[in-house]
């Protein structure tokens, strides 16, 4: 069985959120919004994309956290939105997390702030000059830079590490690579975890996320057998750009945001469309049952979070073939997680 505490970890609500702050985009006209400070504020920054916000991603928030406590300044999340690769590449990767995941995930990560910059053609063509001097300065008086040891910046990521090192030391900005955080013989990065959930490995997964992956999207109307069957689903429709696990039958959560908090439901979740409804326009690539659950979820949006593979997509040979292997799915995910609605408290 599954703790509240687990599950207030997997929704990032272990510790208040930090506000957000959204810059104007650079080369557009537009003030700073306007719950900035009107003085830039003196801090140290951790800056990436922050895709997915993995395990070695919170270890550099939590040392930027450490190095601005010890210093008597802010810390702040400096981010991108949106992923820079989906300006500059022609094959942007999928995404382990939507936007507000990741925000949410940054904003309750121990830093005092999260500052987004709106990326565009015109930011990317920037050095790291024109980055912390034009961007940067009129909102966060930068006394420390900490990224990943391979963080580059700029045109053809000219500005490494190194090179923002020597611009930072003569201004007296301490710029700090980290190591990656590493899994045994592999570093700890959103590449690897894309790799993982692609195969299906979302145990994996989890373990370098530091959380359950999670995914969400709206509920629309469907081929509606499953109610027909014995088990009514909610058929889900994800935005196009975040990356789904393998096909195939997966044990986990989903996640109702009500008026009392996070809602969350055991869920005998597919991943995929199922073979022997496969020509219908109303079937979806993610379906969910949720465990004990009776009311109406159409037009709602709903999270789902994967906690292990049960098995592989597969054709059948009879309807009633399919309804005692889907039946058997969901008592395996109750025998492993139980059937207990549980509320999360929000911030």
């Amino acid at each position: 069985m599954v703790d509240a505490s687990s599950l207030a970890a997997d929704l990032c609500c272990l510790r208040p959120a930090a506000p957000v702050y959204r810059l104007a985009a650079y080369g557009e006209p537009g003030a700073q919004a306007p719950s900035i400070p009107s003085e830039p504020v003196s801090c140290a920054v951790a800056i990436g994309a922050f895709d997915g916000c993995h395990i070695g991603h919170q270890e550099l928030l939590r040392r930027t956290v450490a190095y601005a406590r010890d210093h008597r300044v802010a810390a702040v999340a400096v981010t991108f939105d949106p992923d820079p690769d989906e300006v500059v590449s022609s094959h942007p990767a999928l995404k382990l997390s939507a936007r507000c995941d990741r925000l949410r995930a940054l904003a309750t990560s121990g830093v005092d702030a999260v500052v987004v910059v709106p990326f565009t053609m015109p930011l990317a063509g920037l050095g790291h000059e024109q980055f912390f001097g034009d961007v940067l300065a009129p909102a966060l008086d930068v006394r420390a830079v900490h990224v990943g040891s391979d963080f580059r910046l700029g045109a053809r990521g000219a500005s490494t590490v190194d090179v923002i090192s020597a611009w930072g030391s003569e201004r007296g900005i301490e710029v700090v690579g980290h190591d990656l955080v590493r899994d045994g013989a592999s570093a700890v990065t959103a590449t690897r975890i894309r790799e993982l959930v692609a195969h299906g490995d979302v145990r994996s997964a989890a373990a370098e996320l530091g959380r359950r992956y999670l995914v969400r999207g709206r509920v629309r109307a469907g081929r509606g057998q499953g109610t027909g069957m014995g088990f009514p689903t909610a058929n889900i429709e994800v935005p196009r750009g975040i990356r789904m696990p393998l096909d195939g039958v997966y044990a986990g959560f989903a996640v109702l945001d009500e008026e009392a908090g996070y809602e969350v439901w055991t869920a005998a979740i597919n991943v995929g469309i199922p073979p022997m409804f496969s020509t219908s326009s109303l079937s979806a690539g993610l379906e969910a049952n949720l465990l004990g659950y009776s009311g109406d979820l159409y037009g709602r949006e709903i999270a789902i979070l994967f906690d292990r593979r049960l098995r592989l997509s597969g054709s059948f040979a009879s309807v009633d073939e399919l309804i005692a292997t889907v039946k058997g799915d969901i008592d395996t995910t109750r025998a492993l997680l139980g059937d207990a609605r549980t509320v999360i408290a929000r911030d």
